[in-house]
């Protein structure tokens, strides 16, 4: 894999000539326009297939997987064109394998709302390890809000994705509570009862994890909310389930605000399996360059 940078008057027909690889490759892999417009100084991704292949008549996706020994899911992740899709015109040339060396593994989650486009979905569902359909908030009394999330979770399945549970302290009109966490925080039967119910939810939907996103806590509550998540950790772990927390970005212990204060680093570290970074926040609200 090389990165190529336009230069003025470049095209997508010459910098793949320059390479050696086919224009349509070249924009597919960039997921350049129709009209494979490109801007000066724009970076460009250049993919070298090391084995492709023409779809003949009949042929699917699992057909031409079991033939060349691989899976589906990398099908779909070699050829970005397919969005995802299981359908195969005749005639079209798939990527079966690069001379990509990896270098290493890891872990990529991505968040979706219930109404997100199901062709989004579909696409970026191949490139993800985990998706947590947005969100399971709390009610006013501690118990679950439901969420409708059955399609997704199927299309994620089907795609060799594993969806995870995100549970938060959104309510029923879209907003954190810094309330609601509070009283599930404090109140050790109703976060039994709340515990209880988020595990029925995990098995029952068979999520691979749970991914816990407590936002607007004050300091007073830093203890409390990492007892919690090893609460729910142990109960988890019993059921072979993973426990996430996420996390406001932080330069210093003693950085002030409903965002950070009630989120000890070290005490979540320990509580949970692994934790996630919203970094978000940084593009849109705290970050110290500015950035809008």
């Amino acid at each position: 894999m090389m990165i190529h940078v336009v230069k003025s008057g470049e095209t997508v027909d010459s910098i793949a000539a320059g390479y050696g690889v086919s224009p349509q490759r070249l924009a597919s892999d960039n997921a350049l326009p129709d009209h494979f417009a490109l801007a000066v100084g724009q970076t460009l991704v250049v993919r070298f297939p090391r084995e492709v292949h023409a779809v003949a008549r009949g042929e699917t996706l699992s057909s031409i997987a079991a033939d060349y020994g691989t899976t589906v899911r990398q099908l779909w992740r070699n050829n970005w064109e397919l969005g995802g899709r299981e359908e195969l015109p005749e005639g079209q040339t798939l990527v079966i394998s690069y001379f990509d060396e990896k270098l290493g593994t890891g872990v990529f989650n991505g968040y979706a709302y219930p109404f997100i486009a199901e062709e989004l979905l579909a696409e970026q569902l191949p490139y993800l390890s985990t998706m947590a359909p947005f969100t399971y908030g709390i009610t006013a009394e501690g118990g679950l809000l439901p969420l409708d999330d059955e399609a997704m979770l199927e299309a994620a399945r089907k795609r060799g994705t594993r969806p995870v549970m995100h549970l938060s302290t959104l309510t029923e009109a879209g907003q954190f509570d810094t309330g609601r966490a509070a009283f599930i925080l404090t109140d050790y039967e109703a976060q039994g009862r709340l515990a209880a119910e988020v595990l029925q939810t995990v098995l029952r939907k068979d999520f691979a994890g749970l991914d816990v996103d407590f936002e607007y806590l004050p300091g007073q509550l830093a203890e409390a909310y990492a007892a919690f998540l090893g609460r729910m950790r142990q109960l988890l772990a019993a059921q072979g389930r993973f426990l996430w927390a996420a996390l406001a970005p932080k330069t210093s212990t003693r950085q002030r605000g409903l965002l950070y204060e009630g989120h000890d680093y070290a005490a979540v570290a320990a509580a949970a399996d692994g934790v996630l970074l919203m970094t978000y926040e940084w593009g849109y609200t705290f970050n110290p360059l500015g950035y809008k």
